[in-house]
């Protein structure tokens, strides 16, 4: 009896792993990137985009386009498909993938910032923001 307990034990310990992709509910979501500094009066819009975009899903990929993990980061531009860190985060897009989004979090304040700079909106790099996110998102965040 007692090594059907412990064999047990052992197979729930060896199935934790904190490396493994999860779905955030839209709070932890929003309280999440709150701790990696972003501004205030932007997150009930990245609740939106990460909604649209991953369902809060940290193992999406969208085969067709090569877009990978919460914040659907693209491999074309901003992470790198191999072994090695590559594209405009300097990344691999499989690190995308996992349930620590402080990396994804990172690569998308990077993505906002470049998209900003060129046609004066962040949030236009992601291809849910106009038709589901572009107006008022207050509500993402009722019971938060």
């Amino acid at each position: 009896m007692e090594f059907a307990v412990v064999a047990s034990v052992l197979l729930a310990a060896a199935s934790i792993d904190s490396g493994e992709a999860r779905v955030f509910g839209k709070c932890e979501f929003a309280h999440a990137i709150r701790g990696f500094g972003f501004p205030e009066d932007k997150i009930s819009t990245w609740v939106c985009i990460a909604n649209f975009e991953s369902h809060f899903d940290t193992n999406a990929l969208n085969t067709q386009t090569g877009d990978h993990g919460i914040f659907q980061i693209s491999q074309i531009y901003w992470c790198s498909t191999g072994n090695s860190p590559g594209g405009g985060c300097n990344a691999r897009c499989s690190d995308f993938h996992d349930d620590d989004i402080r990396n994804d979090a990172e690569c998308a304040k990077r993505i906002f910032d470049e998209h900003q700079r060129l046609s004066g909106n962040g949030f236009n790099a992601w291809t849910t923001y106009k038709p589901h996110c572009g107006g008022d998102n207050s509500g993402w965040l009722q019971g938060c």
